[in-house]
């Protein structure tokens, strides 16, 4: 079987009752690889290697800075912006005398510009999540395609939030026509059910804001807004 060594931890998700199955997946590789960092491994030489070189993003800096280990973070930071701080050098360095201003796309400011635009935009963690989060997704469709009671775990899931649904609906996409016809039968229609009950349910709770309706059941609105941040993809 294709990804076996992904399969426990994708059907342990499918099983969680608590909202996006693939938020459960992700949310566990990015904590797995969190842990990994700011344990020993960040005194490694490779990965102080690849650190040096991707950084982090905002939001995985915040993440290990909740961590706790400052003093690890201290260390990695520290050559990162060593290793930030030598490529900028380097530029104006092999620039000179070019002209800093004016419209020079290969000035010493555009490549400055260029640098720190590609190092905001990578992250160590967020790497070492990506190619095994999409190796889940590989297993999740596997899984569903090869029906059993795998596939029915599958397709008893309410909904999903929409950022991992777009990425799963990207690979499905893949997929032939067939099965496509499949997919959005069994996965799409779902989703599109869970967010058709999640729009009336937002309507409701504006309604209950006003005084025609103060004395009407809430019904299911109450949590609504919380429900749609989640599906949008936000952490509240």
């Amino acid at each position: 079987m294709p990804n076996h060594i992904h399969t426990i931890p994708v059907l342990d998700a499918l099983r969680d009752p608590q909202g996006c199955a693939l938020c459960v997946m992700h949310n566990k590789l990015e904590t797995d690889a969190i842990n990994f960092i700011m344990g020993p491994a960040y005194m490694e030489d490779d990965v102080r290697t690849q650190t040096n070189r991707l950084g982090f993003c905002e939001s995985h800096l915040a993440a290990m800075y909740a961590g706790q280990n400052r003093l690890g973070l201290a260390l990695m930071l520290h050559t990162y912006m060593r290793q930030l701080n030598k490529d900028i050098s380097s530029i104006i360095k092999s620039k000179l005398p070019s002209p800093f201003f004016g419209k020079d796309a290969n000035g010493p400011l555009a490549k400055i510009h260029a640098h720190l635009v590609k190092a905001g935009e990578s992250c160590y963690v967020c790497n070492k999540i990506e190619d095994t989060y999409n190796r889940y997704i590989d297993t999740f469709l596997y899984l569903w395609n090869k029906g059993g009671d795998d596939a029915k775990l599958i397709k008893s899931q309410k909904s999903y939030c929409l950022p991992h649904f777009t990425l799963l609906v990207t690979q499905a996409d893949k997929l032939s026509r067939s099965k496509r016809e499949k997919f959005i039968e069994e996965i799409v229609l779902p989703q599109l059910k869970s967010m058709q009950e999640l729009e009336e349910d937002l309507e409701w709770f504006t309604l209950k804001f006003d005084y025609r309706y103060a004395d009407e059941p809430w019904k299911n609105s109450k949590d609504a807004l919380p429900r749609a941040l989640r599906m949008l993809g936000s952490a509240e």
